[in-house]
């Protein structure tokens, strides 16, 4: 086998192949453009795959370019190695033996598609490449516990340049277990590396990106924190309400018999860039009048298909009594979908409350913008 040059910043990676760190089952690689962690995670598997026997399900939340972008990104770190006259790489696997790197996207279409990979057997590694785009942590876990062989160590290993704090792999994995931002290390079950391109050897890097990101680094701080040098930002650009203007609690300790009202609003959407959005919220009556504690929100561009089943499941566990749904355009389909699904029956207990949407929603907004910031 062929030598690499690889930061050490990844050795911790590659000690578990050697059985170090038993308890850790996760692995979070973090980090900015040109970090370098595509390319070790690379030459990782393609070590686990031909010295380890490891079976591996090399994924992307989309499908449309990971046998253009990830597939060949291995192929090229067999090839680095001088691995290729024990391998056989084909369009959609790299087999060594009886044991295979599988690459397959999430998401192959319109619709969220889990159930596929649920259903694949047999690996015992999960690598998710650009893992900032799954959409939940609910996906995450569908396919974490489908990695389950009682004969090798099982290993999810996701690799993501960090968006926003709200991104539920910080709350998950950051917030959650009180671990700092650009932390290199073990928390519990869960092994964090970070990298910049500061790590990688500059003969790597091109001239003009070096001076590029020198530019950034004087004219946008900001910007540079975030894609250079992976840090995580506090708010999503184009914000109405930046979280800085956000009030948080505590909601763990509220009892649901403590609000007079549960509801949801949903403002549906099936196609294009728009995200279908409901939040669900619990209303109580304080000395300081109402207060609307919102206790949960689906979010996301996977349509009224992939999203009915989770938002009844949500509804229910949350004990809600009423949900208005916008009942224009796709709106009607949702609410369909949402009646078979088991709500708006006096069985379920949650009535269903389909309202057409009028004109000028973003002037009503921006009207009553001072008064959603102050309360």
């Amino acid at each position: 086998m062929n030598e690499v040059d690889i930061s050490e910043k990844y050795q911790p990676l590659f000690k578990l192949l050697d059985g170090k760190h038993p308890e850790v089952d996760t692995v979070i690689l973090t980090g900015g453009r040109a970090a370098g962690k595509s390319y070790s995670v690379g030459i990782w598997s393609a070590i686990a795959l031909t010295e380890h026997q490891y079976n591996i399900l090399y994924t992307r939340f989309t499908n449309s370019s990971i046998i253009d972008s990830v597939k060949p990104e291995v192929s090229d770190k067999i090839e680095l190695l001088g691995l290729e006259s024990i391998v056989n790489d084909t369009n959609t696997h790299i087999e060594c033996g009886s044991n295979r790197i599988a690459f397959k996207g999430i998401k192959t279409g319109s619709k969220q598609q889990t159930a596929n990979l649920k259903s694949l057997t047999g690996f015992n590694v999960f690598v998710v490449d650009e893992a900032e785009e799954l959409p939940d942590y609910d996906t995450f876990k569908k396919v974490f516990y489908s990695i389950r062989s009682h004969t090798k160590r099982n290993l999810n290993i996701l690799l993501l340049n960090p968006t926003y704090r709200q991104h539920w792999i910080y709350q998950e994995f950051f917030a959650k277990r009180g671990v700092e931002d650009g932390f290199n290390g073990v928390n519990e079950n869960v092994m964090y590396i970070h990298t910049s391109y500061l790590d990688v050897n500059p003969k790597y890097i091109p001239e003009n990106i070096r001076k590029d990101y020198d530019r950034l680094k004087k004219d946008e701080p900001a910007r540079y924190d975030n894609i250079v040098m992976g840090g995580w930002v506090d708010d999503v650009e184009g914000l109405l309400l930046p979280q800085s203007l956000l009030k948080f609690d505590d909601l763990s300790q509220l009892n649901p018999t403590q609000c007079s009202y549960r509801f949801a609003i949903g403002d549906p959407a099936d196609k294009g860039g728009d995200k279908y959005s409901m939040p669900f919220m619990w209303m109580t009556a304080t000395e300081n009048g109402i207060i609307c504690y919102v206790k949960g929100v689906i979010h996301n561009g996977n349509g009224i298909m992939e999203n009915t089943q989770r938002i009844a499941d949500k509804a229910k566990a949350l004990m809600i009594n009423e949900m208005v749904i916008e009942s224009n355009g796709v709106g009607t389909a949702a609410v369909i979908d949402l009646k078979r699904a088991g709500l708006g029956t006096t069985t379920s207990g949650i009535k269903l409350i389909p309202l057409p949407a009028t004109e000028q929603k973003e002037i009503r907004i921006q009207s009553n913008y001072e008064f959603i910031r102050t309360n």
